[in-house]
């Protein structure tokens, strides 16, 4: 399958993947899916590579190489930092956009959370019911032990008085 080898171009330019990808409006994890083989380049796109090398002959810069579909993942070690994000970014990509078990695993723990953080909230308002009714509670035994207090005064100065 022949392609358009954007990397060698991009490199050979010296421009960055994060570089072109701006200038061509797309994002660096689109721009390294398609140099790996992993997404095609939309014609608009290609025409665009070409304005901005001013490449009148891009038959140079084409190659017979297969898509990394057909051979697999590269090496890492023959990998760009930019080539690795976007694979990662690629992959997560790929996975929160997955219609099969995932997602519905996925539900199933998004709605457990929700219902432990509705529980979470009610016992909150629970606690803060009952440190309400506690501080009710230590406000009356002050006042029961002010009163207290205050009979124990009054059955004393009673009995002094009583005393011959």
């Amino acid at each position: 399958m022949s392609r358009l080898d954007i990397a060698r171009i991009r490199k050979d330019h010296g421009m960055s993947q994060g570089e072109l990808a701006q200038q061509l409006q797309i994002t660096q994890s689109f721009l390294s899916a398609i140099e790996n083989g992993k997404s095609p380049l939309p014609p608009e796109k290609e025409s665009r590579i070409l304005e901005i090398f001013s490449l009148d002959d891009p038959s140079i810069y084409m190659t017979e190489t297969p898509s990394q579909a057909e051979t697999g993942p590269r090496p890492l070690e023959d990998m760009s930092e930019g080539d690795l994000i976007g694979q990662l970014l690629n992959r997560f990509h790929e996975q929160a956009h997955r219609k099969d078990g995932m997602t519905a695993h996925h539900h199933e723990h998004h709605d457990r959370i929700a219902a432990l953080e509705e529980a979470n909230a009610a016992l909150l308002r629970h606690i803060d019911s009952l440190l309400e009714r506690n501080d009710r509670l230590a406000a009356d035994n002050d006042a029961l032990r002010r009163r207290a207090d205050h009979l124990q005064e009054e059955i004393f100065r009673l009995k002094t008085d009583i005393r011959p």
